[in-house]
C-alpha cells in the first residue's frame, strides 16, 4: 500500500539537530532490541555518544520531541498515513484550505483559516476535530478581526497537527515569498481526494464573475495570486497545476495574465473560460469548500445570465431578427444558444 507520510517525513520537518537525535534514538532502540542484556552505557559506547541521553531513554524519559509527535499521531492511526486511509479526503480538504485563506504561521505556532464567514472557520475547526479528536479544542480559538469585526480566524496551536500538515505539504509562512506547489501525493490521488483539495483551494482563491454592464458577457472568473518578482516563474507553474486539474474535469482555462503593481511584486491570474457551457460546468463540478457566499454568487450569476440571454433572444425574435443575427448580437455560438435555451432556470 502506498504510504504518503511516514515517521521519517515528520522527522524531516525538524532541523538537523533534532533529526540526528531521532536517528540516535532509533539506533538505540534497534541495538536494545537485538541485545536485551546490554545496558545504556554499553549502547552509548556503541553509538559513540555520551550516556547522558541513553540513560534517560532507558527509563523511557526525554524521548526526542519529534518521536513524541510521531507516537501521538500513531495513536490516532495517522502514521504511517496511507493512500487508502478513510479520512484522507477530509485531510485533503483541510490541506487545500491552507493553500487559500489558511496556512501555517512561519514560526509553526498554529494552523489557521481566515474568512469573512464565521461558519466557514467553525467548519474548519470541526473538520480538524473529526480527524484528531475532541482534545484539540484545548488548543483552538476563533479571533474576530477587521475594522468592524467582519472577519474571523480559526487557529489551532497543537504541534502534532501542525507537523503532520507541514509534512503533507502545507505552505509555511507568507505565500507571496515561498515556493507554492500542489503536493505530488495530491496530484497522484484518486479523484475524490483531489476534488476536496482543490475545492478548498478555490474556496479561498477563486475570483467570481458578475454580469458585465452590457449584459452580453460575464466578467473574469479566475484564480489570482500576488507574489514577489523572484517567485513569478514558480508561481506560474503552480497555476498551471491548477489549470491541469480543471482541464481534467472538462473545464477550459485560458492564459495566465500578469500585472506589475510595483517593482517588487507581480499579480498573476489564471483565467477560466466564461463561455456559458464552461461556466455551467464549473458551477456544477466545483463545489467550493469553506466559502458559502461564493457558491451562492456563482449560481445566482449563472441563473441571472441565462435568464437575461433567454429574454433578449425572445425580444429579438419578436422584432423579426434571424437566428444568425441574434447569435451575433448576443455574442454566442450556436451551441451556446442551444445550451441556454435548453437550460432550466433554478
Amino acid at each position: 500500500m502506498t504510504i504518503i507520510i511516514s515517521e521519517q517525513d515528520i522527522i524531516n520537518t525538524y532541523d538537523k539537530r533534532q533529526q540526528e537525535q531521532c536517528r540516535l534514538y532509533y539506533e538505540y532502540q534497534r541495538i536494545k532490541k537485538e541485545n536485551p542484556a546490554y545496558g545504556y552505557k554499553r549502547i552509548a559506547k556503541l553509538l559513540g555518544h555520551s550516556y547522558g541521553k541513553t540513560r534517560w531513554w532507558h527509563v523511557k524519559k526525554h524521548v526526542p520531541y519529534p518521536i513524541r509527535i510521531i507516537n501521538w499521531l500513531q495513536e490516532k492511526n495517522l502514521i504511517p498515513l496511507c493512500i487508502d486511509h478513510l479520512q484522507l479526503p477530509l485531510i485533503a480538504k483541510i490541506l487545500g484550505a491552507t493553500f487559500g485563506d489558511g496556512g501555517i504561521f512561519q514560526n509553526l505556532n498554529a494552523i489557521f483559516l481566515s474568512s469573512s464567514e464565521l461558519e466557514a472557520v467553525k467548519e474548519f475547526g470541526e473538520d480538524l476535530k473529526q480527524i484528531f479528536g475532541k482534545e484539540i479544542e484545548n488548543n483552538s480559538r476563533i479571533i474576530e478581526g477587521g475594522e468592524y469585526g467582519h472577519s474571523w480566524c480559526y487557529q489551532n496551536t497543537n504541534r502534532n497537527i501542525i507537523r503532520l500538515f507541514h509534512a503533507l505539504g502545507a505552505p509555511i509562512g507568507k505565500k507571496s515569498n515561498i515556493d507554492i506547489v500542489v503536493p505530488a501525493w495530491v496530484q497522484n490521488s484518486r479523484s475524490v481526494i483531489k476534488d476536496e483539495f482543490f475545492s478548498s483551494l478555490f474556496g479561498g482563491e477563486l475570483g467570481t464573475p458578475t454580469i458585465h454592464k452590457t449584459q452580453n458577457r460575464l466578467t473574469s472568473l479566475d484564480i489570482g495570486m500576488q507574489v514577489s518578482l523572484s517567485q513569478k516563474e514558480k508561481a506560474q507553474k503552480y497555476l498551471y497545476q491548477i489549470a491541469d486539474y480543471l482541464n481534467e474535469k472538462g473545464i477550459k482555462t485560458g492564459s495566465i495574465s500578469s500585472h506589475l503593481p510595483d517593482n517588487l511584486r507581480v499579480l498573476l491570474r489564471l483565467q477560466i473560460s466564461t463561455e456559458i457551457e464552461n461556466y455551467y460546468n464549473f458551477v456544477k463540478k466545483i463545489k467550493l469548500n469553506y466559502c458559502q457566499y461564493k457558491k451562492v454568487r456563482l449560481r445566482d450569476t449563472l441563473s441571472k445570465f441565462i435568464k437575461i440571454k433567454k429574454q433578449k433572444y425572445q425580444d429579438l425574435l419578436t422584432k423579426g431578427y434571424q437566428e444568425e443575427r441574434i447569435i451575433q448580437l448576443l455574442r454566442l455560438s450556436k451551441n451556446s444558444l442551444k445550451f441556454i435555451l435548453n437550460t432550466k432556470n433554478n
